[in-house]
Order: C-alpha cells, then structure tokens, then sequence
C-alpha cells in the first residue's frame, strides 16, 4: 500500500512539474474551462432514506365507500446504482440517467386485532437533467421523468381468526427533483439530491373481505451518490 501512494505522489507530482513547465509557452490571459467538462458517460451508487404518505380508503365490493379512510406514512432506507450521459453547452448541462434502487420502506396501521401493513422493496427511474455549472466544478440541476415500482399491501389479524389477505401491484408514475453535484477529481464526483414520486391512485378488489381499497402513495427521499464519468 505504501508502494502503491508513492508512486502515485510520484507521479502526480510529474504531471504538476509537466504542466508548469508549460506555462511560460502560454499566452497570458484567462483560459475558460473547457466546454466538455461534464461532457461524457457516467455510473455510480447512491443511498438514503424515503418516507411516503399513503392513504387508504375502503368501498364495499363494487360499491360506495363504507366510511373508512385512514393515513399512514411509510418509511426505510435504501441503496441502488445509476447510469447516465451528460452533455454540456458553455456553463448549461443537459443528460439522461437511469437508476434502479433496492430497500425495504414500508409502514401501516393497526385496528383492534387487525394490521394493515404497506411496503416497497424497489423503484427504478428514467429521467432527464437539466443543470448549470455556477463553477467549473459544481453542477447545480433540476431533473424529472418517469418512474416504475411494485407496491404490496397486506391486512393481518394478529388474532389468527381470519388468513392473511395481501396485494401487489405494479404502477408506474412521475418524479422530479433537484440536486447538486460536484466534481472531487477529473473523474469522480459527488451528489446529494431530493427527490418526489407520485403513483397516481391504485384501487384493487380484495374478494375475501368483500371489498375493495384505494391508495394514494406518494414518496419523498433524500440520497447522496459517488459517480465515475468515463
């Protein structure tokens, strides 16, 4: 290891001597930062945590509601990977990026005996970036699109008098967010971002109970990131 950071001083200490050497041949003036700086392919990992705001509202199979309507807020960490393209116009940057995270949010209520449990275990994102570089290292950025999950749902009675009842449902809704990123080497950078998804409202029927159930989910989450730009 001690090796390995000599010889990396050694050799970053030869690039820095290079390019003073060539300063002198240069005209003195101002040079700007090239207009490729964010320009370019990009992966990475992300992180954090997502809380939600969901609502459940029952109706009697094929019929009017029967009154109940009950708010909870669903919450957890999770962890994914993201990959993208950016392109830069003089201090603007646009791109494209997808990502697909892995966690465990979930949350619910309880009623007597019975459990009403939510949980997501994955959401996945295609969006695209808008930015601008304040400085030649920070890319501030605003970003939206379209997002993809699985929710499951699930009544429990604790008493065991009646089977557990559950539902999963696939949605596809929007998100948009804003962030900022900034530029730790030539090639690494380092984000924090917040983002909102919303996906719409689910209704499904759940025969056993004679009944059927609408959610509102909505999910907010805070995640930072370390991307490699190839």
């Amino acid at each position: 290891m001690n090796r390995t950071l000599i010889c990396l001083a050694t050799l970053a200490c030869s690039v820095a001597v290079a390019d003073a050497a060539d300063l002198p041949m240069k005209a003195p003036r101002a040079v700007a930062a090239p207009s490729s700086g964010w320009t370019g392919f990009y992966a990475g990992v992300q992180g954090g945590y997502e809380w939600s705001q969901d609502r459940t509202v029952e109706f009697f199979l094929g019929g009017p509601p029967t009154g109940f309507d009950h708010g909870f807020h669903p919450g957890g960490g999770f962890g994914g990977v993201h990959v993208g393209y950016n392109h830069q116009f003089d201090r603007f940057v646009v791109g494209v990026e997808g990502d697909v995270d892995g966690g465990r949010v979930d949350g619910g209520f309880t009623l007597g005996v019975l459990r009403y449990d939510a949980r997501k275990e994955w959401e996945a994102s295609i969006r695209g970036r808008l930015g601008y570089t304040p400085t030649e290292r920070l890319l501030l950025y605003v970003t939206g699109g379209v997002a993809f999950t699985e929710l499951n749902y699930r009544w429990v009675d604790t008493a065991f008098l009646i089977p557990p009842t559950e539902a999963s449902i696939s949605k596809t809704g929007w998100v948009a967010g804003v962030g900022g990123e900034a530029a730790l080497t030539n090639r690494v950078t380092a984000r924090l971002e917040y983002r909102y998804s919303d996906f719409g409202t689910t209704r499904f029927d759940w025969p056993d109970i004679l009944g059927s159930y609408e959610q509102h989910p909505r999910f907010q989450s805070v995640r930072g990131g370390i991307s490699v730009r190839f």
